[in-house]
Formats: C-alpha cells, sequence, structure tokens
C-alpha cells in the first residue's frame, strides 16, 4: 500500500497555524494508490482483502484529520441567492416533494489528474452546501485523500443559471441517515404503501456501508445568477497549489458508445423500451436511416476539468453529440484562451440528469480533443443555439474567474470516452448476481 507520509502522517496538534498548506498540499502517487486499492472488488485472494482493509483504514484516518483541520478554516458562505435554489422556496419550512429538483455535480479528483463528477442531492445548513454519500464510494475516498473539489448548481430544469463553488469536503458521519432521509423527502415522491419517512428506495435494505455526511466549504464561487458572473474568492484562495504536475493520461482505451432504446420492444410499451435508453438522458435521439444525432430536449452538461490554476472547475455548459471517426462523442464549445488548460491535462468528466426519469443519470469521462476547423465550428454553434435558443458564448465552456467577454471557439469533444450510468450500474449487478 505504501508508507504515509506529508501532512497526513501526524494528527492536528494544538496551536497548528498552517491548516490551509497542510490542507491544500497536493496529493502524491501514494494517494491514487489508495484510492485504488479500497475499491470495491470480488473474488479476491486474503491478501488483496487484508490490502483493501488497509487503505479503507488509512482513508479513514485521513478524512478524521481533514475534518480536524477544517473546523478551523473558514469559509465563503452563500449568499441568500444561492441558498434559495437548495432550499424551500416562499419561507416555507420544508420542501414539496419533487422528483424535478436540481441536483448539485460533484467534482473530485481522482488521482494523477483524473477526474470524476456525479450529480447528488444536496440541501444547504448554515450558509455550507451538504450532501450524503456511502462510505466507500469514490467521492468518499477521493474526497478524504484530497479534499478541494468543484460543484456546480443548476438554478432549475433546463435554466441557463447556475453557480460554481470551488471548496474543501468536510466529511462526518450521516448518523441514522438522517441527512440522505431528509433528502429523500425533497426529491422524491412517496408511493402508496412506501415508506413515509423518506426512505422511498429501501436504502437500509440496500446498503450494507454507513452513510457519510459531505459538507463543501466554499473558497471561491462563481455566481452566474444575474445578468454577469460575479466571482468572490476567500483571501486564502490564491495559495492554494494546483492538484497535479504532468498529468497521467492513459493509454488508448476503447470508446464507449452510447445506448439507445431497446429495439426489442415496441413504442407501445416505453417503460421497457427505454428501460437502457442513456441517448433519452442526455437529450438526443439517432437517425436510423443516416446515424446523425438530433437533439429532443435542451439538457444541460456540467463538465469537470482542471483550471488555469491547476485547480479543479465543474461548469455548466451546452453540448452535442457528433460522429468522430465511428466514435458518438460528447461535442462542446471551448474558448481558445482556455485551450492551454487541455493541452497541459486533457482528461474531463461530464455529468448529466435526466429529470422526471427517477434519478437517471449517466457520466462520460474521456480525453478532450481540440479541432480548430473553421468548418466544424461553424456547424457546431448553429447546432447548439438551434438545440437550447441561446448565444453559443452563453453555451461554451468559460474557465475564467472573472467577467467573460466573448472571444474566438474551438470545437471540443470527449474521445476515449468511458460511460457510468444507473442503467450500467444496474447490468453490472445483475451480472455479478448470475
Amino acid at each position: 500500500m505504501g508508507s504515509v507520509s506529508g501532512a497526513w502522517s501526524s494528527p492536528l496538534e494544538a496551536g497548528d497555524t498552517n491548516l490551509i498548506a497542510r490542507l491544500a498540499q497536493a496529493p502524491t502517487p501514494e494517494s491514487a494508490q489508495l484510492l485504488e486499492d479500497a475499491a470495491q472488488r470480488r473474488c479476491r485472494s486474503d491478501d488483496e482483502v487484508a490490502q483493501t482493509r488497509a487503505a479503507r483504514n488509512e482513508i479513514q484516518r485521513r478524512a478524521q484529520v481533514v475534518a480536524q483541520l477544517l473546523e478551523k478554516v473558514d469559509g465563503l458562505p452563500l449568499t441568500s441567492d444561492e441558498r434559495s435554489i437548495l432550499q424551500p422556496p416562499f419561507g416555507r419550512a420544508s420542501y414539496l416533494p419533487s422528483p424535478d429538483r436540481p441536483y448539485a455535480h460533484l467534482a473530485v479528483h481522482t488521482g494523477r489528474g483524473g477526474v470524476s463528477v456525479t450529480p447528488l442531492w444536496a440541501s444547504v445548513m448554515d450558509a455550507n452546501v451538504v450532501m450524503s454519500t456511502v462510505e466507500n464510494r469514490i467521492k468518499a475516498r477521493a474526497t478524504a485523500l484530497d479534499p478541494l473539489v468543484a460543484l456546480s448548481v443548476p438554478a432549475g430544469i433546463g435554466s441557463q443559471l447556475s453557480y460554481e463553488i470551488g471548496g474543501f469536503v468536510r466529511q462526518s458521519p450521516d448518523l441514522e441517515r438522517e441527512l440522505i432521509r431528509t433528502l429523500a423527502r425533497v426529491y422524491s415522491n412517496p408511493k402508496v404503501g412506501e415508506q413515509a419517512d423518506g426512505n422511498y428506495t429501501s436504502w437500509d435494505r440496500r446498503e450494507r456501508n454507513e452513510r457519510v455526511r459531505l459538507e463543501v466549504l466554499a473558497f471561491h464561487v462563481r455566481n452566474e445568477l444575474g445578468d454577469e458572473p460575479v466571482s468572490r474568492f476567500a483571501p486564502y484562495a490564491e495559495t492554494l497549489p494546483p492538484r497535479y504536475g504532468d498529468a497521467y493520461v492513459p493509454a488508448s482505451v476503447a470508446h464507449d458508445h452510447f445506448w439507445g432504446p431497446d429495439e426489442d420492444y415496441t413504442e407501445d410499451e416505453p417503460e421497457l423500451r427505454e428501460a437502457r435508453d442513456e441517448l433519452a438522458v442526455i437529450g438526443m435521439a439517432r437517425h436510423a436511416g443516416t446515424g446523425r444525432y438530433r437533439a429532443v430536449s435542451p439538457t444541460y452538461g456540467h463538465l469537470a476539468c482542471f483550471g488555469h490554476h491547476g485547480l479543479l472547475r465543474c461548469r455548466q455548459i451546452g453540448f452535442d453529440v457528433l460522429d468522430v471517426r465511428g466514435e458518438d462523442r460528447i461535442a462542446f464549445l471551448v474558448d481558445k484562451r482556455d485551450t492551454g488548460v487541455f493541452r497541459k491535462n486533457p482528461r474531463a468528466a461530464v455529468s448529466i440528469v435526466k429529470y422526471r426519469g427517477g434519478s437517471v443519470w449517466l457520466q462520460s469521462r474521456g480525453l478532450v480533443q481540440l479541432h480548430d476547423d473553421a468548418g466544424l465550428v461553424r456547424e457546431a454553434i448553429r447546432r447548439l443555439e438551434s438545440r437550447y435558443s441561446r448565444a453559443h458564448h452563453r453555451l461554451a465552456l468559460d474557465l475564467s474567474t472573472s467577467e467573460h467577454t466573448a472571444g474566438d471557439y474551438v470545437l471540443a469533444t470527449l474521445a476515449h470516452q468511458r460511460l457510468s450510468s444507473r442503467f450500467r450500474e444496474a447490468e453490472r449487478s445483475s451480472r455479478v448476481r448470475r
């Protein structure tokens, strides 16, 4: 597993004045190995089981050290406008349940310059965003090893407005699953005959691991809820070091294609036909004759990557799907001023949620490939503006931290795509049970 070193080799001591330096220490290759060693696997030897147990114990210890450090760190409180998106409206004490409530998209560093982004139910407590996850999920493991994260929060279903947070994650036990039950009451509609305490999806029966509360203490907030973006920073934000040096780029891997509707079922059987339809999640359909893609809804994506300063960013974007040399790729516009970010580290991930779909989600992880071709860019602009009825520069990826002026754009596509979705998770679980 490797030795324990650096900021994590000793617990917090009284009078420690170097809190930010300890928290912001860039993760080492040993952290990436811990993340991998602690992953859930089956059919392992006794030595591998022991290695996994040791890695998980070390990750839990580091999460406790991070939580201690963050007790003495001040984050930026969210404004009333920012809090209102994830809090009950009109002064109500509670929400009306709705599966259409906006999710928060959490981006984490998975080591060696890699990223992952997933949608989560979220709320605001004490002016900080809070979420719940299972203790050994990648979100919990990754934030214990590197607490610096990014968060994208849209203002509503299909809303053009959003805000972004860069912050530290503090983990604590979700005792008695109190937080996840509260969030379930917010995001789910109970069905007749099911429990009325928010436990609508039977977590108690399904999960063996404990749940963890994730609280995000912001050091950067970019608010795009008004006419122009406004950024604010904690005083220590400029001292945070980049999260990677030269990013590890894996060798060429297979490209996952989006699953479409199940053709074994007719359109008269929509639930069965859509039982694994990832194209519906991303708001696209494939033309049977030409194989080209067309938009059927203005679904937004949330892209995670590293910004100009080497820190995680998570930004809402408009996107398309294009066929590039036989690969169906997520495509989006990038300002030419931001292309250097992807030349240094091309690894990125996109998270997409289908509302009114029972928490149907999809994540695409891959390598950003830039296409500086005027014809491709013009066609991308035409398709994006048609899909979203919005000016293209409002749909492009923008990695600035201040007011943005429209510039020149290139087309970016996500190559070597690895997909994960609720459908694929269900199929993997089914194969394991068989």
